[in-house]
């Protein structure tokens, strides 16, 4: 009867100091072997199970390959006449290459950051770069396989995060961009499906702090005296227009442009989400507008219309974002408020001060862009007509005023 075993053949070493396993066949006292065409360290192999120790960084791919081919070559003996295993006995080892070397998480990530900025998509392409960045920190070599991605890389990868001191939700947003990769890296073939370690390992992101103030607060915001033309009074302005517009966000707002006004409407698609919006320009905000009519070919002096791409233009308009944010806290402090006034105020403040001038959730939903309810059954109700959303936008309005 034929045998099968798997051995790592040191007769012969590599250049980078590896060993070939191979399957090692007898039958009537004559043997031959087989390449795996894997091959290893000799301090990652464990002669004992005749598997690859975890010191490998790919050790779970390489291990269930070398199973799955030595369960193969023993049903293919286990089935063969006499005949036909002295033919199985016959090939030599012939040189062979090395299994492909796959895609570490690093590699893989940075083809799909450099495919999102391709595409415009800047914000995204940050955040993958923001988590490649941190993971770096956790592990500082570049062989790490997706393979090396368990419950107990998790467990520690956390465990390192909230050592440094850093917010729950970001350290949620980390990990699942890392289960973004690794979803991708399932659909491309790059990681075997079974490997898969976020069935068990569940993400869940904290709830956030409330980010709306009250009407009082804003009006304080809106109606503090400031010197014109200054720098407080620019950024209270752009924070302000936000809410006007429905708590359109600062990205959007700083890239609108004359072409976005059609017939007394701010009519943009959003750039995070590719909804389009279609917001009545209320003589409040148009007042604002007009202030810096011809100064920049976008309605606001804010992004730089002379970035010479996508990317120097978004890096800019979060400088700006930042700059905002500096100002408003200063006007927050000066007033003696006590709550973070930062742009997202104004998106949360829009919707939180509506509901309580008695609009409906659902009437909030479609003016912010949201669904709301069961998918299945909002298909089935009519949109609000426009004119409720506007004369909705209005009220809310002239209660900061």
């Amino acid at each position: 009867m034929a045998t099968v075993k798997i051995i790592l053949d040191k007769r012969t070493n590599r250049s980078d100091g590896t060993y070939s396993i191979n399957f090692q066949i007898c039958h009537n006292r004559k043997t031959t072997t087989r390449s795996s065409k894997i091959y290893v360290l000799e301090s990652d192999w464990d002669n004992e199970s005749k598997t690859i120790k975890k010191s490998n960084t790919q050790h779970k791919l390489l291990n269930i390959k070398l199973k799955k081919e030595y369960a193969d070559i023993q049903s293919q003996l286990l089935i063969a006449d006499d005949v036909k295993v002295q033919e199985f006995l016959k090939p030599a080892i012939q040189p062979q290459k090395p299994i492909e070397i796959k895609k570490t998480i690093f590699q893989f990530a940075n083809e799909l950051i450099n495919q999102l900025k391709a595409d415009n998509k800047i914000g995204n392409a940050w955040v993958y770069e923001s988590t490649i960045n941190v993971l770096r920190t956790f592990y500082t070599t570049d062989d790490l396989y997706f393979e090396a991605i368990d419950y107990e890389f998790l467990t520690r990868y956390n465990s390192f995060l909230v050592k440094r001191n850093i917010k729950h939700n970001t350290v949620y947003l980390y990990l699942r961009t890392i289960r973004i990769f690794y979803n991708k890296a399932i659909k491309l073939k790059i990681v075997d499906k079974g490997l898969y370690p976020f069935d068990d390992y569940k993400l869940r992101p904290e709830k956030t702090k409330k980010r709306a103030v009250e009407t009082d607060i804003l009006k304080a915001i809106n109606n503090v005296e400031l010197p014109i033309d200054t720098p407080s009074w620019d950024n209270r302005n752009y924070f302000v227009l936000s809410f006007y517009l429905i708590g359109i966000s600062i990205v959007d707002l700083c890239l609108l442009t004359k072409e976005n006004i059609k017939g007394g409407r701010i009519l943009y698609k959003r750039r995070k989400t590719g909804k389009w919006y279609d917001i009545k320009l209320q003589a409040e905000a148009e007042e604002i507008l007009n202030h810096y009519k011809g100064r920049s070919k976008y309605l606001l002096p804010i992004a730089d219309d002379k970035a010479i791409n996508d990317e120097r233009l978004m890096r800019g308009i979060k400088y700006k974002t930042k700059v905002i944010n500096k100002y408003l806290s200063r006007i927050a402090k000066d007033l003696k408020i006590d709550q973070k006034i930062t742009t997202y105020t104004a998106r949360h403040s829009w919707a939180t001060i509506a509901k309580k001038a008695g609009f409906s959730i659902e009437l909030i939903a479609e003016a912010l862009g949201h669904e709301y309810g069961n998918r299945t059954t909002a298909v089935y109700l009519d949109n609000f007509d426009q004119s409720v959303i506007d004369d909705a936008n209005s009220t809310v309005i002239k209660l900061i005023q």
